[in-house]
């Protein structure tokens, strides 16, 4: 039995893809995989939650990308994360981390995940690997077709290995897993430009004003 602390750390809480990923991951978990999931800004105002997170077997970090990093909130969590464990004696964690983008590639999350990475070396965490998934917002805007659908098909494999590791908790080293839907780039460009004048017409904006600049 394995207990799985979730880290949430998009910005937009429960609304955002983040979530989305979580929910399809826990679909597939065994019911003797405990899960409990945080949103960070519930943890940073917390002590005991932080404390709580010490107490789990196991730990996945889900975040968005943000121009190829981690939203300063994430970043800001990691930090007070990081100094709130100093000192204190607590059994090594397993590791991992779920990151989505809005590019079709999910290589764009390569970085990202090598920056948790690195932070789970400074906590003294045991690090098992992490997943970037490109096209996030199609996958989840797409959600009547199942994860396991031939275009998501990549995707769900890598929840799978998820699963497996999770629950087994294997020893084997597992590589970094960077995997996005099966779906030709211009469709997909089509799509989003076509989702960003519906977002813009919901918001009451006109399509042209998407191209406005700050500057």
């Amino acid at each position: 039995m394995s207990d799985l602390c979730i880290i949430n750390g998009s910005p937009r809480k429960g609304r955002g893809t983040s979530s989305y990923l979580i929910n399809e991951l826990i679909k597939l978990l065994d019911d003797d995989v405990k899960t409990k999931e945080h949103y960070i800004s519930n943890l940073v105002q917390d002590e005991n939650l932080l404390n709580e997170i010490l107490s789990f077997d196991k730990v996945i970090f889900v975040s968005p990308l943000y121009a190829d990093c981690l939203p300063s909130t994430m970043l800001e969590f990691m930090a007070t994360f990081e100094d709130f464990v100093k000192g204190k004696n607590y059994i090594s964690i397993d590791m991992y981390c779920l990151v989505n983008c809005g590019f079709l590639e999910g290589t764009q999350n390569k970085t990202a995940i090598n920056i948790f990475e690195n932070y789970c070396k400074r906590i003294n965490f045991n690090w098992r690997f992490g997943v970037g998934i490109g096209g996030g917002e199609f996958i989840k805007r797409s959600k009547n077709m199942p994860l396991n659908s031939p275009m998501k098909k990549h995707v769900y494999d890598s929840f799978l290995a998820l699963k497996e590791d999770i629950e087994n908790n294997s020893n084997h080293h597992v590589d970094n897993i960077l995997t996005n839907a099966k779906i030709p780039k211009f469709i997909f460009k089509l799509a989003g430009n076509a989702g960003w004048k519906h977002m813009a017409k919901e918001n009451n904006m006109k399509p042209n004003e998407l191209y406005k600049k700050i500057y």
